[in-house]
Parts: C-alpha cells; sequence; structure tokens
C-alpha cells in the first residue's frame, strides 16, 4: 500500500518538475553602478528595457520561454504595424513591466510613430543610428501603468536607435534586434535614462 501511495506521489510530482526544468529565463539584469536600479546600456540581446520614471526604476518583464510548443512565450516587447484610414498608419513598439521590487504594478509603456503604409521590415532596419525627436507631428509616447496619473496626455522625447536590424525568414515572418536609449516627458512626469536591448523573434513581429 505505501508503495502505491509512493509511486502516485512520484506520478503528480514528476511532470510538475519536468514542466519547470523547461521554462528558461532569457532576459540577462546588469545592474548600472552609475545608476542604481537600472540596467547599463547594452546591445547583446539582454531582452530588457529600465529606466527612470518620476525617478523610480521601471523594468519590463523578463522573457520566460518554455521548451513546449504548446506554451507561450511571456514577452516583454512587441512591435505593431497598426494600419490607419488616412496616409499614415502607425508604428507601436510596446514593452510591458513593472516599477522594481514591485511587480504588480505592470503596465505597458509604448512608442507610437507615424509611418507610411507601405513601410515594412527594411524601414526597421533603416532606423539604426537614428536619433528621432518624437512630437505631435511624428508621434508620441504613452504609458498604462499601475499608479501612475497620466490623465490623458501624450508624451513627447527623444529615442536613438543603437541597433535596429531585421531580416525575413519567410512571408510576413521578420526577426532581428533593437537596441537604444530614450527620454519622455509627460508634463506631469518624466521618463529619464532609458535604455533599451532586445532580441525580436517572428512571435514579436505584427505587420
Amino acid at each position: 500500500m505505501r508503495k502505491n501511495s509512493i509511486k502516485s506521489l512520484l506520478f503528480l510530482f514528476l511532470p510538475g518538475v519536468l514542466i519547470m526544468g523547461c521554462y528558461k529565463n532569457e532576459t540577462r539584469y546588469f545592474d548600472d553602478a552609475a545608476d542604481p536600479g537600472i540596467v547599463i546600456f547594452s546591445d547583446n540581446g539582454n531582452n530588457i528595457l529600465s529606466c527612470f520614471i518620476e525617478g523610480k526604476p521601471w523594468r519590463t518583464v523578463s522573457r520566460i520561454t518554455s521548451g513546449f510548443p504548446s506554451l507561450h512565450t511571456n514577452f516583454e516587447v512587441d512591435i505593431i504595424k497598426q494600419p490607419a484610414t488616412g496616409l499614415r498608419d502607425t508604428l507601436i513598439i510596446k514593452w510591458l513591466g513593472y516599477f522594481s521590487g514591485n511587480e504588480n504594478s505592470q503596465g505597458y509603456l509604448s512608442l507610437h510613430l507615424a509611418v507610411p503604409p507601405n513601410f515594412s521590415y527594411r524601414d526597421l532596419s533603416a532606423l539604426q543610428g537614428q536619433r528621432l525627436h518624437i512630437d505631435a507631428t511624428k508621434g508620441f509616447f504613452s504609458t498604462s501603468i499601475t499608479g501612475l496619473n497620466t490623465g490623458n496626455t501624450n508624451g513627447s522625447g527623444d529615442i536613438y536607435f543603437h541597433t535596429a536590424q531585421f531580416d525575413s525568414i519567410a512571408p510576413g515572418s521578420y526577426s532581428g534586434s533593437i537596441s537604444g536609449l530614450f527620454e519622455a516627458d509627460f508634463n506631469s512626469f518624466k521618463i529619464t535614462r532609458g535604455r533599451f536591448d532586445h532580441i525580436i523573434t517572428p512571435e514579436q513581429v505584427f505587420f
């Protein structure tokens, strides 16, 4: 009887161990000694964005992948081209994150750029080395973060794409990498010392 009980426990326990063992954290966090609370600037595919929002450290969620194809990867960033009815579409880079030490404060930080309807992955790559001033004519920053009082304000600011490299790996399927720096002003608060570094998979690009 005791042997049967042990076998039953093992039967219930082992699948959980196997599943947990197949999860992998693909985010690497390296503290910036000069700016405690955020990561160093990098372009090594560390899969993270960090910044100060109202002087408080904010970072993206960790990218957690699974060895099981049926289980969804928890991505920290997506790139979306949103069709519009006018002459310009909108390119959205959307980061999911939280104030450091409080994962319950999850929310989004997004960059919205006005782009032509024929904007493609090649145009994404053309952002490399570009410094863009974001204002009402080119786009805006937006946030949706728990505990942050933003009203309906869109932010202005600057973003620098240190790297932006994309390839087409199949029809309608793209992969690449982005890294860079940014700051934004929402009038009621500021985002400062922002830096990002991501490998982008086809599951993160929505064109």
